[in-house]
């Protein structure tokens, strides 16, 4: 299965609009067509492999970023300094997380650090643009962008998208794939969470004062999301490299 790959069953037989848990749909009124519905013992399995799966992802993909950041050779161009420092740091929050990581959303988000970590190393190698200038300026401010808000394991948001979430109607950031599905007035492929009765919600809906992927939209609400997953972990930016 590909990065940011999703089940196919998803979509059809889960409510995901905001505020409703995801649940199988109720049975269809006479004379509607019949819905295909999944035993909740299967969907909790795909839900168990695609945890595994992600997880083996991430622990892949974080080996190979640390064996580019140990080979890393400090440079005196301050932007390109600040991007291999913006490297370390996306590296060993992903580390921090994956190794304290309890569901889907934590996966994802030591992924998403991971990809941070990685265009910060590519920026820092790049001669010229983004990380080449001498100017000063916060490397990630130059090279950054957002991933999906939806599923964050979508990879880059392309575009925005005005949805009313959480009470916000700000346009959020989302790639094309979401995009498409708003368009259709259709659900998108929403990253879930498990919450105490079995049940589960879009990631987003969970009381930010409990996640930092909820509070932080995995970085589509602003901000900076390495420092915010440093800052939020226990003991703050100290825990990091526990």
């Amino acid at each position: 299965m590909a990065p940011g790959s999703a089940w196919a069953c998803a979509g059809p037989i889960v409510d995901a609009r905001p505020g409703r848990r995801f649940r199988p749909r109720a049975a269809p009124r006479r004379g509607e067509p019949a819905a295909f519905s999944v035993p909740p013992e299967l969907l909790e399995r795909a839900r168990a492999e695609q945890v595994a799966w992600l997880g083996e992802d991430v622990t892949e993909r974080l080996a190979e970023s640390t064996r580019h950041t140990q080979a890393l050779v400090p440079t005196a161009r301050p932007a390109a300094l600040a991007a291999q420092l913006r490297a370390l740091d996306a590296r060993e929050a992903a580390s921090w997380v994956l190794r304290n990581a309890e569901d889907l959303p934590d996966l994802a988000g030591a992924w998403v650090l991971v990809w941070h970590g990685v265009r910060a190393l590519e920026a820092a190698a790049e001669p010229d643009g983004s990380a080449g200038s001498d100017d000063g300026v916060d490397a990630h401010h130059r090279f950054d962008v957002s991933v999906c808000l939806f599923n964050p394991l979508h990879g880059a948001a392309h575009a925005t998208m005005r949805r009313a979430m959480r009470g916000l109607a700000a346009p959020v950031p989302a790639c094309w794939t979401c995009l498409i599905a708003g368009s259709e007035r259709t659900m998108p492929d929403i990253l879930t969470q498990r919450v105490a009765d079995g049940a589960y919600l879009p990631y987003y809906e969970i009381p930010a004062t409990r996640s930092v992927w909820s509070a932080t939209g995995f970085g589509a609400f602003g901000g900076d999301l390495v420092e915010q997953v440093r800052n939020s972990l226990p003991g703050g930016r100290r825990a990091v490299g526990e």
